[in-house]
């Protein structure tokens, strides 16, 4: 085989088992047995449809390939990436780039954990080249980005012919790529053509949504370095030469490029030109939980460990047990996250407010109490401050004598100085001035130790509440047990208070050292972390990729008065593996605060079944609904979005008419369904139109919808990927009645695109309202004011107050039809039907709804036809529409658009039905030929 002109040398698979070093090492980590698996059967998953074989027809002629796979908030993305590398590896890719972050603590922490977990094998050194070198990445020799990544090319050439790959982990920061670039250019892509070897590049880009995301609108060819954003064009320069935009560099070289993200909605939203877009592949790791199998995939499993085994996110603290879990605060103090338009503003906070240092007394309580039960629990170990007075004999032994670590976090604002001002208040209470460590909560519960003693109250009561929600047997056993105020008490004088310090964390010179959970030794022998015990105040910092171990307390008081979902998810550092000690963690935020919360767990869930499902699909990849709300945006990373409501409205009109004289087939669907109503004395006749007396179904009314067709309006190949995700989201089936929602029928590639005023449109709703009277569809909400969340309410209740639909005709006073099918059925009632005399264009009607008429009561339209036929008064909202539980009404129009006529369609949908805001992007759906166009 030849490529770029040089003899290309097939290298079979990696035999020295990368994944099967890397099972090895999962052993020694805290996943249990079932989720290690998961862990290496997804891998194995992603990468064999991620990397693929030179030879494989998917490369295409660009010879690269995209994709993204999404996780949850702190629930082990970094051991899916790293299986997937070990599973590429084995398959033959030779060269691997993992872009670790934007902080140098992550890259860090990254490169340690990759080499430690992936070079599990004998002779490490032997079998691969790694960059940078750790030894060189100290914190008292760090290299600079030229000197990390720098490569001979003599070793470069040697390793890739003999089959050693080359693994760089890179900090994601713009002269850090620069570097690496030139490396893979000048060095490691001519050093594989000199030995004849194609290049099979694997980039993983962890937390791919922060800083990788690129401006809408780029123009990716032109050479003005000002014109786009620095980061994605450095990673796209991995791969890619700027005289030649669009394919590799080469011909022998392949590049795949995998995002790796717990927020994927910007990834998703983004710009479909953008390089860095995912096009060809998805995937989405699943979680341990109370549901679920290995096999079938689903978005959990459940573990024989229980639930010390499972993750614990949204589903445990905004479900059955937030009000054990959750604390009503007070509103944020410390600031209001300013309007974002981008990444790089949304995290602006403006002070606001004066600091609730009670609030704060009030979660150090909490974390204080919790921290004693923990003590209390680990009998026989060394708690926080006989930890610290005493040397260990290696660190196995630190980890086996002492208590398990123990930390709170308090996020006030992303402000560096209300960091400060925090932890000054939370100090001077503890001091109590005093100048003495503790002296403070010591007397506060002298003072106040009514208020301690509740607290023991509450882990009681979330113990039992945990045993109950999970139907754990007689309660928890001695490790869940809660002691005597009077034993919490003196442990917390004695070990808790005097080993816990507080620090501040953020990017203030001034500020301490990022989390260590390490034990560390000197000359005396080994110690115990020296965060064994920690009060942190931090802010972004803590927002991305850092977890707290052992994390029991968190004060959130941040507020925005633009929420952003992906960035407010990131924030949830109190999600993860924490099912051992779930009965003592509590979040303190104000309630808006944990309503947003719990519709942003909503629309992840509906994210990740349709990545799920897609990831299964053996299709091409379809348009993801990535939802938000009415209080909260998707994202601020990609311009150009703008919220498109579910519900297409109470007064929905479909004004699009078909060219006079070739509506044949409307008028006689309606002429038909009104011939069979006087058939069976069911027709009630007026010289202003005609109401059939027998209602239709939200299904049947769907049904007689999907009847209509048109000569240029049919199916819209972006309608159909939003109701397929929709599909998903409901998890409905083939066989099911409401499937498929969306049956528009195919016009061709010129079809318009009518949006929310198409009869198809209205229809799959119509169905979706249906399928949802039976299901807990998770992402929806009510069309009430405020929107209530879908999940939680009351089926059965929904149920009884669904609508059934009348079914009308409008006439006017226009010319009597002479043609066509209305004219039998004009002969058989006995009623001289005339068409209404509108305005119209080549388009349709010029308006929508006609006139409206004085009655005693009011001005009665057309949308309340039926209502006016039949001398009812329906209940209604102030606005005239119709509330839940009120029948429905489709008003079909006969315009006079020829001999025959023409149909134009009105509905009156009664509230009541489910809703969501889906981000649309407006450049996502410029191949579509729109109305306004």
């Amino acid at each position: 085989m030849t490529l770029g002109g040089h003899e290309v040398i097939r290298l079979a698979s990696s035999t020295t088992g990368w994944l099967a070093d890397y099972e090895r090492a999962l052993t020694s980590t805290a996943l249990v047995e079932t989720s290690r698996q998961v862990v290496l059967e997804d891998s194995q998953f992603i990468a064999d449809r991620a990397a693929l074989d030179v030879d494989d027809a998917r490369w295409g002629s660009s010879r690269v390939r995209t994709g993204v796979v999404m996780g949850a908030v702190q629930s082990g993305k970094t051991a899916s990436m790293i299986g997937v590398v070990a599973r590429s590896l084995d398959n033959g890719v030779n060269v691997v780039v993992v872009l670790a972050g934007t902080q140098v603590s992550l890259w860090q922490q990254s490169m340690g954990r990759i080499q430690s977990q992936l070079d599990g094998g004998v002779k490490p050194l032997l079998r691969r080249v790694f960059l940078p070198n750790p030894d060189d990445m100290t914190s008292s020799r760090r290299a600079g980005p030229a000197a990390a990544y720098g490569l001979p090319a003599g070793q470069a050439s040697r390793a890739l012919e003999r089959g050693r790959p080359i693994i760089f982990v890179a900090m994601k920061q713009v002269d850090h790529l620069l570097h690496l670039g030139q490396v893979l250019h000048k060095v490691v892509f001519p050093a594989a053509a000199s030995v004849g070897v194609p290049v099979r590049l694997l980039v993983v880009d962890d937390e791919a949504d922060d800083s990788s995301i690129a401006d809408d609108g780029l123009q990716w060819g032109a050479l003005d370095l000002d014109a786009y954003k620095q980061t994605p064009r450095r990673i796209v320069d991995l791969w890619e030469s700027r005289s030649q935009p669009g394919q590799t560099v080469s011909e022998h070289v392949f590049a795949t490029y995998l995002a790796y993200t717990a927020t994927p909605q910007a990834n998703f939203l983004q710009d479909p030109e953008n390089p860095l877009s995912p096009r060809d592949f998805v995937g989405s790791l699943r979680t341990p939980g109370p549901s679920g199998a290995v096999t079938p995939r689903t978005l959990t499993y459940r573990v024989p460990e229980g639930l010390r085994g499972w993750y614990t996110g949204a589903d445990t603290f905004y479900g059955e047990l937030a009000p054990e879990l959750c604390v009503a605060s007070g509103a944020a103090k410390m600031g209001d996250e300013a309007t974002a338009n981008s990444a790089d503003a949304e995290n602006a906070d403006s002070a606001s407010g004066e600091l609730d240092i009670a609030e704060i007394v009030d979660a150090t309580r909490a974390y204080l109490v919790a921290a004693a039960i923990r003590v209390s629990r680990a009998s026989g170990c060394l708690g926080p401050t006989s930890a610290r007075a005493s040397t260990f004999a290696s660190p196995g032994d630190v980890e086996r004598r002492i208590t398990p670590i123990c930390s709170m976090l308090i996020h006030p604002s992303s402000a560096m100085e209300s960091h400060f001002e925090v932890a000054d208040a939370l100090q001077g209470w503890w001091n109590l001035g005093t100048g003495q460590h503790g002296d403070g909560v010591l007397a506060d519960m002298a003072d106040n130790e009514q208020e301690w003693v509740a607290w023991v109250e509450r882990y009681r009561n979330s113990s039992k509440a945990v045993s109950a929600a999970h139907h754990i047997p007689g309660g928890f056993a001695d490790d869940r047990h809660v002691p005597e105020w009077d034993a919490l008490r003196q442990l917390i004088v004695d070990e808790v208070v005097p080993g816990t310090t507080i620090a501040v964390v953020n990017s203030d010179p001034n500020a301490d050292d990022r989390p260590s959970y390490l034990p560390w030794c000197d000359a005396d022998g080994w110690h115990p972390p020296r965060n064994h015990s920690t009060i942190f105040v931090s802010g972004n910092v803590m927002s991305r990729g850092l977890t707290l171990e052992g994390l029991l307390t968190t004060l959130f008081t941040r507020r925005s008065s633009a929420p952003l979902a992906d960035t407010q998810m990131q924030m949830q550092r109190w999600f993860g593996y924490r099912g051992a000690y779930i009965d003592l963690c509590r979040v303190f935020l104000s309630p808006e605060q944990l309503m947003l919360f719990a519709r942003y767990a909503d629309a992840d869930h509906a994210l990740r079944s349709q990545v799920l499902a897609a990831m299964e699909s053996s299709e091409s990849l379809p348009d993801f609904t990535v939802l938000q709300g009415h209080a909260f945006q998707a994202t601020g990373k990609v311009t150009g979005l703008v919220g498109r409501q579910l519900r297409p409205g109470s007064r929905p009109f479909v004004r699009h008419l078909n060219p006079p004289g070739q509506d044949t087939t409307n008028l006689a669907v309606v002429s038909r369904h009104f011939a069979t109503a006087h058939r069976s004395g069911r027709l009630k006749t007026d010289p202003r139109g005609l109401l059939a007396l027998d209602d239709l179904s939200l299904i049947e009314c769907a049904a007689l919808l999907d009847q209509m067709r048109y000569s240029d309006h049919g199916l819209v190949p972006l309608e159909s990927d939003r109701w397929r995700a929709l599909e998903r989201q409901a998890a409905l089936q083939e066989g099911d009645p409401e499937y498929p929602l969306y049956r528009a029928p195919p016009v061709g590639d010129q079809g318009l695109d009518l949006g929310s005023r198409s009869p198809f449109v209205i229809a799959a709703y119509l169905r979706f309202w249906a399928a949802c009277l039976d299901r807990d569809v998770r992402g929806v909400f009510t069309d009430d004011s405020p929107p209530q969340r879908w999940s939680l309410l009351n089926r059965d209740a929904k149920r009884l107050s669904q609508p059934r639909f009348r079914v009308a005709v409008r006439f006017g006073a226009g010319l009597p039809v002479s043609a066509g099918p209305f004219v039998d059925l004009s002969k058989s009632i006995g009623l001289d039907i005339r068409a209404m005399a509108r305005d119209t264009t080549e388009e349709g009607l010029a308006a929508l709804w006609g006139s409206r008429e004085a009655t005693a009561t009011g001005y009665v339209g057309d949308d309340l036809f039926d209502a006016s036929l039949l001398g009812e008064a329906p209940p209604l909202h102030a606005d005239g529409t119709r509330t839940e539980g009120a029948p429905g009404l489709v008003l079909f129009h006969l315009i006079e658009r020829s001999d025959a006529g023409g149909i134009a369609i009105g509905l009156s949908i009664p509230s009541g039905g489910p809703d969501h805001v889906e981000a649309v992007s407006t450049l996502r759906r410029r191949g579509t030929k729109t109305r306004a166009e």
